[in-house]
């Protein structure tokens, strides 16, 4: 029953609290950012009101921003399939609307800025911002290596965007940083090998890309962004 969600507001906020614990935290912030602005857009509508030509509409008031826009009809999507198996809609409105055309970041950030970038860091987060260059992984995944998935063969991951199991190859640049990890001063040892100073928990996403921002500042950088780091990597290999 659409009027217990309390409108589109009601339901994009009961889908949000439904998906996260099977969604990485990186996704969240993305999801969260987009069901604000869809409860601002969708303000006035119940769930069954919502038309193709209303997500269209979306769609074309956010042209300018083609990355968030395809985010945000992307949520909306999540949002109609959850609200198609309660049964309040009887179909999914944003079936059928295509995604804008993103532009392809080509930023290559140069051995120089990267070495300017990791002097204006912490050593809390130089180590991790080096494992992502290391390793060529995503920051989540980096953030989520746990001492039992680091053995004399490599670091073992499972990429919490696509599922997918690997082992980094261990090399004496990946071993002399884990090293520099463990020795970095804690009050509690945790079970991840990057820890938050007091409490011994993971660090967050959110810490790591203000950190990389007041770092990219400091160090005068343009149009360099945290993701940028691991196309770098996978540049360099190349």
């Amino acid at each position: 029953d659409s009027d217990s969600l309390g409108g589109m507001a009601g339901l994009i906020d009961e889908v949000l609290k439904h998906i996260e614990p099977t969604k990485a935290e990186n996704t969240m912030i993305q999801y969260r950012a987009a069901g604000e602005r869809l409860k601002t857009m969708l303000a006035e509508f119940e769930p069954q009101q919502v038309l193709p030509r209303h997500v269209a509409a979306i769609k074309l008031h956010m042209a300018d921003t083609p990355n968030m826009a395809n985010r945000v009809i992307s949520f909306l999507r999540v949002v109609f399939n959850y609200a198609l198996e309660k049964g309040v809609v009887d179909s999914n409105p944003c079936i059928g609307i295509k995604r804008h055309a993103e532009a392809k970041r080509d930023r290559y950030i140069s051995d120089q800025e990267l070495q300017r970038l990791l002097e204006h860091c912490s050593d809390y987060m130089r180590v991790i911002f080096e494992m992502c260059y290391l390793t060529g992984q995503r920051i989540g995944d980096v953030l989520a290596i746990r001492l039992a998935d680091i053995s004399d063969d490599g670091i073992y991951f499972v990429q919490q965007k696509t599922g997918a199991k690997l082992l980094v190859n261990m090399t004496s640049d990946i071993e002399d940083l884990i090293k520099r990890a463990k020795a970095l001063p804690r009050r509690v040892r945790g079970l991840t090998l990057f820890c938050a100073r007091a409490g011994g928990k993971p660090v967050s996403y959110g810490t790591c890309k203000q950190a990389f921002a007041e770092a990219r500042e400091k160090a005068g950088l343009d149009n360099v962004r945290i993701h940028d780091l691991r196309a770098k990597s996978l540049t360099d290999t190349k």
